[in-house]
């Protein structure tokens, strides 16, 4: 084994052995997987984490959502002024959030990752209904797929800040794709960091299998929409928020694959920027310490 394998397999070894999700921690995962949960159940899961609940109540009362009067317990909050599935989507990344201090990367910013997560995310979720091919995945597999893409990184700041500030500096001097330098500098890519830790937690085996195979052309599998929809979501969120180009080959071989169509992606595009301040301000409570 050479020096860069070893120096590898450390990596993998540091994320397999974080430690278990707290329990609280665990139920709330549980609970936000769960398609059918009630309202009730759903608030009484997550009242386990006062942090969460304080962070649900006081979106539910900030400026963008308010209707007028102080909303004071979460079933208000979900039933009549967040949704079930934004509340859901706002847990997991807090509870993900929660696990990884990356405080000590100074050049990861927490805002702009979960930023960037949600506009995939809702990208995916919104193209998913007009395609046929990922009609068997429910919604909220698509857009719970789409926040964890890049879930690697959260845990790369956590667990190797230095190497990864090193790379988020190189990058901003030189321009080059933040993903494209940690698969150089490491072996893996982030995507493959991510499976390891949605492994290690045992979460749904569909998250796994995105991340897990989310730069293999090949796969064939029957995930295999969700993936090319990920891809194009990906590409798509980052020209809305860094204004970078996308690369209209990948767009228009995901559009034929899965069966979209040009007003569909230009009504997307429209959308996410017209919203892009309102996620904006949802990042900013996920990401918040």
């Amino acid at each position: 084994m050479n020096a860069n394998s070893r120096t590898i397999a450390l990596e993998i070894g540091a994320l397999k052995n974080l430690p278990a999700l707290p329990e609280a921690s665990v139920r709330i995962l549980a609970a936000v997987n769960t398609p059918d949960i009630s309202i009730d159940r759903l608030s009484s899961v997550l009242a386990l984490s006062p942090a969460l609940v304080a962070r649900l109540l006081g979106l539910a009362n900030s400026a963008y959502f308010s209707r007028g009067g102080v909303v004071s317990d979460l079933r208000t909050a979900i039933f009549q002024v967040l949704g079930m599935d934004l509340v859901k989507s706002l847990a997991l990344g807090i509870v993900f959030n929660a696990q990884f201090d990356t405080t000590k990367c100074q050049h990861f910013d927490s805002e702009r990752f979960w930023s960037e997560s949600l506009l995939i995310a809702i990208a995916a979720q919104k193209l998913a209904t007009d395609s046929r091919h990922l009609h068997g995945f429910s919604v909220s597999t698509v857009y719970t797929s789409g926040l964890l893409l890049n879930i690697g990184l959260l845990a790369l700041g956590f667990l190797l800040p230095e190497q990864l500030n090193a790379i988020l500096e190189k990058c901003k001097t030189s321009g080059e794709a933040v993903g494209d330098e940690i698969a150089r500098e490491f072996g893996l890519s982030h995507y493959q960091f991510g499976y390891v830790l949605l492994n290690r937690w045992q979460l749904p085996v569909v998250y796994q299998t995105v991340l897990a195979n989310f730069r293999q052309p090949n796969f064939s599998g029957p995930e295999r929409p969700l993936l090319v929809l990920l891809g194009l979501s990906r590409q798509l969120s980052a020209r809305i928020y860094s204004g970078t180009a996308v690369n209209s080959g990948v767009v228009d071989a995901a559009c034929r694959e899965i069966e979209l169509s040009e007003p569909a992606i230009e009504n997307l595009v429209d959308w996410l920027a017209q919203n892009k301040q309102a996620l904006e301000s949802l990042a900013g409570v996920m990401g918040a310490r």
